[in-house]
């Protein structure tokens, strides 16, 4: 009996160690991180979540700058490029093309002390 218990746990232990291995072999596989950036003559769609419309602050023509946020705690910002507003989408939404630089989601464009906005890819149709 005693010889029946030590040859079932050798097996389920080298069953475990099987299955591990394998698990390990094949590994946890890499995510692949696409990061969108936008580069001149790329369309961009803008968020502008301010209390007014978008349309009363940014205007078709007018070109912005566009920054990274460098630090939270002091609130500085790198100046990455500029965006051309093409036309008023909504309340919120803006249309722009890049005109310079390169330009991330999550980077803001910035109109003087009037507002800003979270910039985006335009979606693939």
């Amino acid at each position: 009996m005693h010889r029946l218990l030590i040859v079932s746990a050798g097996i389920s232990l080298t069953w475990v160690l099987l299955l591990m291995s394998g698990c390990a072999g094949l590994g946890a596989q890499p995510l692949n991180k696409a990061e969108v950036v936008s580069t001149a003559g790329a369309k961009v769609t803008l968020f502008y979540g301010g209390s007014r419309e978008a349309s009363a602050v940014f205007c078709p023509g007018e070109t912005v700058p566009v920054y990274r946020q460098e630090s939270r705690e002091r609130l500085t910002y790198t100046e990455q490029g500029k965006v051309r507003i093409t036309r008023v989408v909504d309340r919120n939404y803006l249309e722009g093309v890049v005109l310079e630089g390169e330009i991330k989601p999550g980077y803001l464009a910035r109109k003087g002390d009037l507002g800003c906005l979270v910039t985006a890819p335009e979606p693939e149709k």
